[in-house]
């Protein structure tokens, strides 16, 4: 973070001036586009949960499906049920912490440049 201020506090040729730092309306675009797009990863996130949950049902239903063929099958198909439950579950629980690590990330990345353009003393 300290580099960040750094960063935003050294004046550079490549960096626009401080003054259109301060400007409200650009302070506002920015702010606009941070907003859309963290609930454009929000949307991702939620439809990735929704793929993976689905993906789960079919791969159950499908297991059900086979455990009726037969009376002797179904002990094998149990046991390959609870294999694969917990095979999605795993999944499920890697995919979940992958998309938790990115909304953490990318809200302290909304953060940083929010304080960068408003100072620390806004968040």
């Amino acid at each position: 973070m300290e580099h960040a201020k750094a960063i935003a506090a050294s004046p550079s040729s490549s960096s626009p001036p401080r003054e259109a730092l301060a400007n409200p309306e650009a302070e506002s675009q920015i702010s606009a586009i941070l907003f859309d797009t963290w609930q454009q990863v929000q949307e991702a996130m939620q439809s990735m949960l929704k793929m993976t949950r689905g993906a789960l049902f079919c791969v159950l239903l499908d297991m059900l499906v086979k455990t009726f063929n037969s009376n002797s099958e179904i002990e094998q198909s149990s046991a390959e049920i609870k294999e694969e439950i917990e095979k999605c579950k795993e999944r499920v629980e890697v995919r979940s912490k992958a998309l938790e690590e990115a909304k953490e990330h990318m809200q302290k990345t909304a953060i940083a440049v929010l304080q960068i353009f408003n100072g620390p003393e806004v968040i």
